[in-house]
């Protein structure tokens, strides 16, 4: 029979896995830090690729890591946990030129 949270947090075994998990956690989250202050970062083809220094955090390969709260399971409010991203869209073209190049046409139905 599964252990209520109530249950779980008088449990002394369960409080010292989870201090321990929390302890873990934080270390993954020191080391990910010490690549804040890198600016530049070589990949796999050799080039050199520019990278901003004040955020997000990455790691050695630039790829992005997010953290949360051990214990409310919610992300960290800080400025390097946030991925800004410049949405792009295409623009298409309506009317004659469109029928030009897309037959749009139902030939016909299976």
């Amino acid at each position: 029979m599964p252990y209520t949270l109530e249950e779980l947090k008088k449990n002394e075994f369960w409080q010292k896995l989870h201090e321990q998990d929390r302890v873990d956690y934080q270390n993954k989250l020191e080391q990910a830090e010490t690549f804040r202050d890198i600016s530049e970062i070589v990949d796999d083809a050799g080039n050199v690729v520019q990278v901003n220094k004040t955020s997000p955090i990455r790691n050695s390969v630039n790829t992005f890591l997010a953290f949360e709260d051990p214990d409310t399971g919610l992300n960290y409010e800080r400025p390097d946990q946030y991925v800004s991203v410049n949405k792009k869209s295409y623009m298409y073209h309506g009317g004659e030129i469109r029928d030009k190049v897309l037959d749009r046409e139902i030939k016909e139905l299976i």
